[in-house]
């Protein structure tokens, strides 16, 4: 037995022993690293040499490493600098790990090393200045990861290097000249990192080696220096989303060699520059979105393009017949400019087109029937021109359509009955043309729409059965056409509609039994048909229903009492033959105007039942007065109570409570005097720019929430005595708030009353002690900041879900709705941008900390002075640091100063699950670019009717 162990262990010393020294060395790098997916398993101290190891080549002759390749390995742990014992390495990458801490200074002891790649990893710090000792260095990509600083005054010493990219860092000084100095450079690649503003260094035009120049998104101004014409070898020069001013300079058509040009997102002003056809090889150009002028040149369109992006410009003029040669375009995207003429009729007849947006320009004549001739064309979107007759026949075959949008054009006839059915079309917008005719029951072959919008046309006929076969449907627009018959029972069968509105047409019968199986729909607009019959009851099923109009039809019946289940923003269920009671929650005068036009409806509202109904209406006037008279003698009995209660109340402790006007919008169990008594500072839960939120507990033990809105009444355009210093009142103010009472939405707590003065507004909404959104952001006992950050993400998408939670919030509101007290779309994008900006910050949205700040302005003031490591949470896991920036990126488009500059809600969701989504790389690639070649769907920027 103890011969046997003696024997195993001089076994095990002669295998460990028999690995040599480098084998040693990787080794103990392997014991350096976490390996949770087990890549270096293969690592066995049980060979001679580690030449068989994975991600290891050896030189074939003296069996020494020359080369480690751990790509994608899930490797984590410092850099190992004990690579560099390995004499003859001289290929090393790392790229996709883990690697973290900093670059540290030995890395120039690795003497040999030729191509280094430590990209898409978690390095930070400052760029070693070593690096430029490595005198066989050719390759340095050092792609997404967290340094900062200066790049060195070494990096000038280069002097093999060829291809250099820091893209996706956090570099904040300036692009240096020096950098022109490497003359053998390749490729420099600097995008996407937020340096001082600077210009583009006319050095640059040095490198004549260089044949890619990437610097997007780099901060940069000033003008396009004449010196980038010397680079005769250049195949791609992107500028792209800088701030670039002037005009693109002639001597760019001295790329004789180049391929493609982004230019786009800038302040670029003048035209294309004359002699473009010198530049034979190019086939992408992209300069959208900048300000530009005149005529898209014939000589660029008689170039083999392949893509042809100058949308968001001044163009104007026809576009080129020649651009229909080009043999390989596949995209043009000339979308809000002021082009004029007919498009080429043999359009994409001799190119695979996939891509055409000429949206938003002056355009006439026909659509091409060519342009999906060779069966690729994907979007088609052409609203808002002059197009005139019909659509082509050859659409009806084109199967890989998926987007099509001809609203707001001259077009007539009868759309193809193959159109209606193309089986990947998820868009089809006809709205605001002359079309006539039926919808085709080819439709039901559309397995893929999601929105059919064809408003404002001359469609007529029954609206088909097969309509309810489309289970994909989310919007079903149809309005002021010539529809006639009656709703198919099929269309309840639409699980995912949200948006139904067929008014202003001729349809008839009754509304369809089972409308309760539309759990999310949101709009419901029937007016102004012919439909008669009941109400359905299962109306009041819908949960989400906030926007119902039944007004201008026929409907008979009582008004089904689970209405009142809903939060409705509007309600109108006027001019019908409706009768009975209106129920409790609307017999109000605010909704008098929903019920106007049905001589058979009676309720608590003055006027609705026109003497009808004997003695019962004399009771309800009889009532009425009552309750008038008693009003009026609560009223003189209250001021006359308070007046002597209060006529030596110092001034000091609160404002001239004689100039306070109350407007309520309930019945009330408490006075504007008692709310102004307890606006003390004892009372106050929350404060912000526009002013403060105070907990009221009044006198019946009610508690009631106040928001003091500092500003008055003053409103954007309003009237001003300037010599008096005062704002003449606006009667629309009256009207604004009276609008916001009317909002019944589960989101939105009550609004009980407004007092108002020429200094400021109080409004009093329902206090709600818990399920605030602020609780569920902070609370104490855990709210979604203190979650577990692995699932941060998740917490931001959850934001969206909290429509359901009654929140009583006020400190995210906008600008706007504190100056002119205007809730819209716009006020609550603003309020989810700041809710976005809590979670990806872990702040609030108010804090001493700011000083006079609020959270949007500390942190758009952060990024500007100390940068976005500054701004997010430090408890956010710094493995999804992309993902966090892009929602932040999304939290400060929601809350720009301009209300129009910030996206929809449809367009927030959509970019949140890009975010989340399983088949998004970390970095987007196109024709072979490592940086994303602007994927925003600009199709959206040209194609809102």
């Amino acid at each position: 037995m103890l011969l046997f162990v003696f024997l195993s262990i001089l076994f095990f010393s002669s295998s460990t022993l028999s690995l040599n020294q480098e084998g040693l060395y990787l080794q103990q790098i392997k014991l350096s690293l976490s390996d949770p997916d087990s890549a270096l398993s293969s690592w066995s101290d049980r060979d001679t040499t580690p030449c068989s190891w994975s991600g290891i080549k050896c030189d074939p002759t003296t069996s020494s490493i020359t080369s480690i390749d751990l790509s994608s390995s899930n490797l984590a742990g410092p850099f190992p600098t004990l690579l560099c014992r390995l004499q003859n390495l001289t290929s090393l990458s790392f790229s996709n790990n883990s690697i973290n801490s900093t670059l540290p200074l030995d890395i120039s002891t690795c003497q040999n090393l030729q191509h280094l790649d430590l990209s898409q990893n978690l390095l930070t710090g400052t760029l070693p200045h070593t690096l430029a000792d490595l005198p066989n260095l050719r390759y340095l990509d050092l792609t997404g990861n967290n340094f900062s600083g200066d790049i060195p005054d070494s990096f000038a010493r280069f002097q093999k290097l060829e291809v250099i990219s820091l893209v996706y860092n956090l570099m904040d000084g300036i692009i240096p000249p020096f950098l022109g100095n490497i003359t053998t450079l390749r490729m420099l690649n600097l995008s996407y990192n937020p340096f001082t503003a600077g210009r583009v260094p006319p050095e640059f035009g040095n490198l004549t080696n260089l044949e890619t120049l990437w610097l997007t998104q780099c901060n940069l101004i000033g003008e396009i220096p004449d010196s980038l014409g010397r680079l005769k070898k250049l195949k791609d020069l992107d500028l792209a989303l800088n701030n670039l001013v002037g005009s693109i300079p002639g001597s760019l058509t001295e790329l004789t060699s180049v391929v493609q040009i982004e230019l786009y997102n800038n302040s670029l002003t003048g035209g294309l520059p004359r002699g473009m056809g010198k530049l034979t090889e190019l086939k992408r150009l992209d300069a959208s979105m900048n300000h530009l002028t005149g005529w898209i040149p014939d000589e660029l369109c008689q170039l083999p393009l392949e893509s042809l992006n100058l949308y968001e410009n001044s163009f104007t003029g026809t576009l080129p017949p020649s651009i229909a040669d080009s043999p390989n375009l596949y995209e043009l995207r000339l979308f809000q400019n002021g082009l004029t003429g007919e498009l080429p009729q043999n359009l994409g007849k001799n190119a695979p087109l996939r891509w055409l947006d000429v949206s938003n320009n002056h355009l006439t004549g026909q659509i091409p029937a060519s342009l999906c001739e060779n069966g690729e064309l994907e979007e088609i979107l052409m609203i808002s021109n002059s197009f005139a007759g019909q659509i082509p026949e050859s659409f009806s075959q084109c199967r890989s359509l998926t987007r099509v949008r001809l609203g707001c054009n001259r077009l007539s006839g009868e759309v193809p009955a193959g159109l209606w059915g193309l089986p990947h079309v998820s868009l089809l917008d006809l709205i605001n043309n002359s079309f006539s005719g039926p919808i085709s029951k080819t439709i039901a072959s559309a397995a893929n729409l999601s929105e059919l919008i064809i408003d404002m046309n001359n469609f007529d006929g029954n609206i088909p059965e097969e309509i309810g076969f489309l289970a994909n449907l989310t919007e079903l627009s149809g309005s002021e056409n010539r529809f006639n018959g009656s709703l198919p029972g099929s269309i309840v069968n639409l699980k995912e509609l949200g948006s139904l509105d067929l008014h202003g047409n001729a349809l008839s019968g009754d509304l369809p039994d089972g409308v309760n199986s539309w759990k999310k729909m949101n709009e419901l607009n029937l007016a102004s048909n012919a439909f008669s019959g009941k109400i359905p009851d299962g109306i009041g099923g819908m949960s989400l229903l906030n926007y119902l109009d039944l007004s201008n039809n026929r409907l008979s019946g009582k008004i089904p009492i689970g209405l009142q289940n809903l939060k409705l923003n509007k309600l109108n269920l006027s001019n019908n033959r409706l009768s009975g009671e209106i129920p409790q929650l609307f017999a109000k005068e605010m909704y008098k105007s929903s019920f106007t036009g049905n001589p058979g409806l009676c309720g608590d509202i003055e006027g609705l039942c026109d003497g009808r109904g004997g003695g019962r209406g004399i009771g309800y006037a009889w009532s009425m007065r009552s309750i008038f008279a008693l009003a009026v003698f609560l009223l003189v009995f209250g001021v006359v109570w308070f007046y002597f209660k209060y006529r030596n109340f110092k001034k000091a402790t609160a404002v001239d409570k004689s100039k306070w006007t109350l407007m309520s919008f309930h019945n009330l169990g408490f006075s504007e005097y008692e709310i102004l008594d307890c606006l003390d500072e004892d009372n106050v839960i929350g404060s912000g720019s526009s002013g403060k939120v105070y907990k009221v507990v009044l006198s019946n033990g009610e508690t009631v929430a106040v928001k003091k809105l500092w500003g008055g009444q003053k409103k954007q355009g309003g009237d001003v005595d300037v010599e008096k210093g005062q704002v003449i009142q606006d009667n629309g103010f009256d009207a604004e708030v009276a609008t916001l009472s009317k909002i019944r939405h589960k989101n939105i707590v009550k609004l009980w009353c407004c007092c108002t003065t020429r200094d400021c507004n109080l409004l009093v909404y329902e206090y709600m002690s818990n399920g605030s959104l602020g609780d569920l952001l902070h609370g104490s006992k855990g709210g979604l900041l203190d979650w577990p950050t692995s699932s941060h993400l998740t917490n931001i998408l959850m934001v969206c879900h909290f429509a359901e939670l009654k929140v009583n919030y006020f400190d995210t509101l906008d600008a706007e709705y504190a100056y002119t007290l205007r809730v819209n779309e716009k006020s609550d994008i603003y309020s989810f941008g700041v809710v976005i900006l809590e979670l990806v910050t872990g702040k609030r949205p108010v804090d001493p900390d700011y000083g006079e700040k609020d959270l949007v302005k500390w942190v758009c003031t952060t990024l500007d002075l100390k940068g976005v490591d500054h701004v997010i949470d430090p408890r956010l896991d710094s493995c999804f640091k992309e993902e966090i920036c892009k929602v932040l990126n999304i939290g400060i488009l929601c809350t720009s100063p301009l209300p129009i500059n910030r996206p929809s809600m449809r367009r927030v969701v959509k970019m949140l699950q890009e975010i989340g989504g399983d088949n998004q790389s970390k970095t987007a690639k196109k024709d072979g670019k490592l940086t994303p070649y602007y994927f925003e769907d600009a199709s959206d920027h040209g194609s809102v009717a």
